[in-house]
């Protein structure tokens, strides 16, 4: 019989903060969403990508705000889990970190089937900065990783037509406006866990759409990675798609990760295939397998590589431990959206489990071999007609037997919304939002759905806004009210939508009624990105002015400063902060770089023999490399190699 049951895990974890109160204007940092796209389009293995595919520039994660308040230390730290078991395998989830499936163990033979972290080890690659290795992570909206992968997600135990046991986890997406929801199914005998990925759009407009299931998994020296594709599309350093044959890459067969040295990403090309699939088997043949109905095509390697910054990289995420990631979505590629029509749903279904090939056909070199191996295996499993039976079923015979609502409040407020302009909730069958929204970050929202004042405290311009919004339909409601944190949020909302006139309008109305920092360093940030560094720095001092002690508005300023060639005036700042945002690594960063800028080589060298870590450097980021020649070449070494704490190059 399947148990569903709660736990808990404890881990040493990144010591967090609160998120970053200043939205981000101008971009997520994604490396995949800043590709050569266009460029490389025509050059897929089976013709041109999708027309409406292309990913737009510019993209941020707003209106969800910054997690980027975590240090380099850690301690233990008690997680909630949720657990599906049967006879024959044992899943674990982290309800409160993204619903992750962060252990998958076959009980037959007692493995785990998927890597985990030995630490929640916060890092800075995902939308909202904060992310970290392991497990399999869900990933909807936006290219990249998801926002809520270090957020909690409401939770429901569920009964099957069958009274078989089940586990949802669900919540409300506001950049594309659609619910979304995981739903776990592990049957009283089955060798799998079913999972049925949902995203539905009932807005009136099409949206823009991205899901990715990424699965990481141990990298032994034998580990080989199996996809039934012929041809994949590469992206690696260069940033732009190009086709490559598989397994066999200029040489190397590179379905064996531990021999590849870049970090890269390999989509296989599945075209054609009812039943995609991808595995990873070590040297005696067994390994995890996830499958899925037709309509997840997508298929993806990820490798760190095996040169110095990829090896490194591997260490800053997962410690000791190495592990690559095996990867399903709805499009081919990453670097692409699908366009999702109004009212609409989509299902697929995935299945996770073990595998167990014969080691000779499993490594075997011939790759038509190795792969028709897997997929006589899965076939003998029927593994294509359970599928398609739980994909198939009504999920109006499905039933919601108990409600965790440890989500946010963002659901609760939409249906008010909805409400509020006369159309119908978001199906409570299927996402059973509280009526009551907790948390401070939607009271904002709700008082101005009811036609009451902001608090007195809401309207202190000392205390930045808890929460924004993008979504035009807030306009009306705002337009009704005259104060300054009305206007800052309108503002918000047009910079969202491209219209930086008006936003600029707005927040020079806002901070004339009541001076306050939020909007001025929206201005400044809108000129520093337009170039006009002397307005960036009038507005970002003005800003500093009535928020010193905030260390995100802190990192923006001396950056800007330094922007503007004035590098005397970051060391004067530095020099007057306390000592715990002096210690900060943006601040130590732009502390090295202002001291090289002033001829103080000593006080550059003085921060890097120190083991300058910064814990937020984001994927791709050349700032250490770059800061590490400028000092050689000051201190009279120009080549010197760049020392291995510092090498993040990819």
């Amino acid at each position: 019989m399947t148990e569903l049951r709660r736990g808990t895990l404890t881990l040493p974890t990144s010591v967090n903060g609160p998120s970053n109160p200043l939205p981000n204007l101008f971009g997520t940092g994604d490396i995949h969403a800043a590709s050569g796209f266009e460029d490389a389009a025509a050059e897929g293995p089976t013709g041109e990508l999708a027309e409406d595919a292309r990913p737009s520039r510019g993209q941020t994660a707003m209106p969800y705000l910054d997690q980027d308040g975590y240090s380099a230390t850690e301690e233990p730290r008690e997680h909630a889990t949720l657990v599906l078991e049967n006879a024959h395998i044992t899943a674990t989830f982290l309800p409160n970190l993204g619903g992750r499936l962060w252990s998958l163990v076959d009980r037959g033979t007692g493995r785990e089937l998927l890597h985990q972290n030995d630490a929640i080890r916060l890092r800075n690659l995902a939308l909202r900065n904060a992310w970290f290795a392991g497990g399999v992570e869900w990933n909807i909206g936006m290219i990249g990783h998801s926002p809520f992968t270090c957020s909690p997600m409401h939770t429901a135990a569920l009964s099957g037509p069958n009274g078989e046991v089940g586990l949802r986890f669900f919540e409300y997406e506001r950049i594309r406006n659609v619910s979304f929801r995981v739903d776990a199914w592990l049957p009283d005998d089955s060798r799998e866990l079913f999972v049925r990925g949902t995203i539905l759009n009932d807005q009136p407009v099409a949206t823009p759409m991205y899901w990715w299931s990424n699965m990481a998994v141990r990298q032994h020296p034998d580990t080989r990675v199996l996809a039934p594709a012929t041809a994949a599309w590469k992206y690696g350093s260069e940033r732009v798609l190009s086709v490559v044959p598989i397994p066999e890459v200029d040489g190397v067969d590179v379905t064996w990760p531990g021999r590849t040295n870049e970090t890269v990403d390999y989509f296989f090309d599945t075209t054609g295939e009812r039943m995609p699939w991808v595995t990873a088997l070590d040297g005696s043949g067994f390994g995890p397998v996830q499958t899925s109905t037709a309509t997840m095509r997508g298929r993806k390697l990820f490798v760190w590589g095996q040169d110095s910054g990829g090896r490194h990289w591997q260490e800053w995420v997962s410690g000791d431990d190495s592990y690559c990631e095996i990867q399903a979505g709805l499009a081919r590629t990453q670097l692409e959206y699908l366009k999702m029509p109004a009212a609409t749903e989509w299902s697929w279904v995935e299945a996770y489990g073990a595998l167990q090939l014969d080691p000779a056909s499993a490594q075997s070199d011939d790759w038509a071999a190795a792969t028709d191996a897997v997929a006589e295996s899965l076939a003998a499993r029927q593994l294509e007609q359970r599928l398609a039976e739980l994909a198939g079923r009504d999920a109006s015979d499905e039933l919601i037997v108990e409600v965790l609502p440890n989500g946010s409040g963002w659901g609760a407020v939409e249906n008010a919304l909805r409400e509020h302009s006369g159309r119908d909730p978001l199906p409570a069958h299927s996402y059973p939002f509280p009526t009551d929204a907790s948390g401070d970050d939607t009271q904002f929202w709700l008082r101005l759905l009811r036609g009451e004042p902001a608090t007195p405290d809401g309207l202190d311009p000392s205390k930045p806004p808890l929460s924004y919004q993008i979504d035009p339909r807030w306009v009306p409601l705002l337009e009704q009210r005259t104060d300054w944190l009305a206007q800052l949020h309108l503002g918000v909302i047009a910079a969202a939508g491209g219209s930086f006139t008006e936003a600029e309008r707005l927040w020079h109305t806002s901070t004339a009624q009541v001076p306050n920092a939020w909007a001025l360093r929206n201005l400044g940030a809108l000129a520093d990105d337009r170039g006009t560094h002397t307005s960036a720095v009038e507005f970002y001092r003005a800003a500093h002015d009535l928020a010193p002690d905030l260390l995100p508005l802190t990192r923006e300023f001396l950056a800007v400063l330094a922007r503007s060639g004035l590098h005397s005036e970051v060391l004067e700042l530095i020099d007057a902060l306390e000592s715990e945002a002096r210690a900060d690594g943006r601040v130590r960063v732009a502390e090295a770089r202002a001291s090289l800028a002033t001829g103080d080589v000593e006080r550059c060298r003085g921060i890097l023999e120190d083991d300058l870590t910064l814990v937020d450097l984001r994927e791709g980021d050349s700032l250490l490399e770059t800061l590490w020649n400028e000092y050689a070449a000051a201190a009279g070494s120009p080549g010197e190699p760049l020392p291995p704490q510092y090498d993040f190059r990819m």
